[in-house]
Formats: structure tokens, C-alpha cells, sequence
């Protein structure tokens, strides 16, 4: 079942999504669970959450993080058609640490720019874009996690560019 219709079954529905129901590919591994970000957009534009999902995956004995990015106007009229976004951009990062509670260090990290994707399309339920970082050697005796930071700004809002700090994906040992 797709990830967003299972989300709106456990009742964390989210109002404007266009749900589907159709065989999803295999989960790219230990995922948070979707974190959200309402936006109030200046002017007329349409208010919008950012939906995220950042994961870890290990494979062949390589280990990598990524972040899907979705989002959805918040109701369905738009009114100002103009640029939204000024930027959008997002960092995977693929982080170790030696202890279950000890502190994280950035093995490798990836930062894509979604800026053009989030101007074209008001709204995406599924098959958002996603970042991922490289592989690198997955050690078992090392605690392992995806995290990320998605940077915005949106056009008009004379607020600069914003920071928004995802939860890591669960820890693999």
C-alpha cells in the first residue's frame, strides 16, 4: 500500500492529498515516520505542507540515506499562479556514531535542489523527488542513520531563507 495512504488510514490524513492505492516498490529501508511543515505563503498564493521521509538502506554491505520529498496545497484553489518558492533545498546525510547514545559525525552527504520541482507542481501525492547520499561501507559495529535539513525560502515572504531539521531515520547496528 502507497506510504501517504497508510499515513491517512492511521488518521494522520492529510487534507488535499490525492489518495491511490497501487503495489509500492520495496521500502528503501528504516524510515521516520512522514514529518510535516505547514506553510502560510505570502499574498494569494495557496498555503503548503512539505511532506518528508528521511530513511537509511544498506546493501551489498554499503550503507546510504535519503530524503523523499512531497507536498501539497492546503486548499485546493489557487488564486496567484506566480513563483513560490525562491529555493528549496535539501541535505541527506548519512551519519555514524560508535555508541547507541553517542554523538553523530557526517560519514557523507548529498544537497539536491528541488526549487524547480516545488515551482512546477502545486501538489504531489506520490513519487515525490528524492536526495540521496552516496554509499558507503557499512560497518556492524557502528550505529548508523539517515538525517536531513530541507532549507527554504519563500518568494515575497522577506523573511530569508528558513531551516527546517528532520528527525534522523532509526538507528541500524
Amino acid at each position: 500500500m502507497h506510504r501517504l495512504m497508510a499515513v491517512a488510514l492511521t488518521g494522520t490524513a492529510l487534507t488535499g492529498v490525492s489518495m491511490t492505492t497501487h503495489t509500492a516498490a520495496a521500502a528503501p529501508g528504516p524510515c521516520t515516520n512522514l514529518q510535516t511543515l505547514s506553510l502560510d505563503l505570502p499574498g494569494k498564493k495557496p498555503d503548503t505542507t512539505l511532506i518528508a521521509e528521511v530513511c537509511s538502506e544498506t546493501s551489498a554491505g554499503k550503507i546510504r540515506s535519503s530524503v523523499t520529498l512531497h507536498w501539497q496545497i492546503d486548499v485546493d484553489q489557487v488564486e496567484d499562479f506566480g513563483k513560490r518558492w525562491t529555493s528549496v533545498k535539501v541535505d541527506s546525510r548519512l551519519e555514524r556514531r560508535a555508541t547507541s547514545s553517542g554523538a553523530d559525525s557526517v560519514v557523507n552527504s548529498l544537497t539536491c535542489d528541488f526549487t524547480a520541482n516545488l515551482n512546477k507542481e502545486y501538489g504531489r501525492s506520490s513519487d515525490g523527488p528524492t536526495c540521496v547520499s552516496p554509499w558507503t561501507t557499512f560497518d556492524p559495529a557502528a550505529y548508523w542513520s539517515g538525517d536531513a535539513t530541507i532549507t527554504y525560502d519563500l518568494e515575497g515572504d522577506a523573511k530569508g531563507a528558513q531551516t527546517w531539521q528532520l528527525t534522523g531515520s532509526p538507528l541500524k547496528h
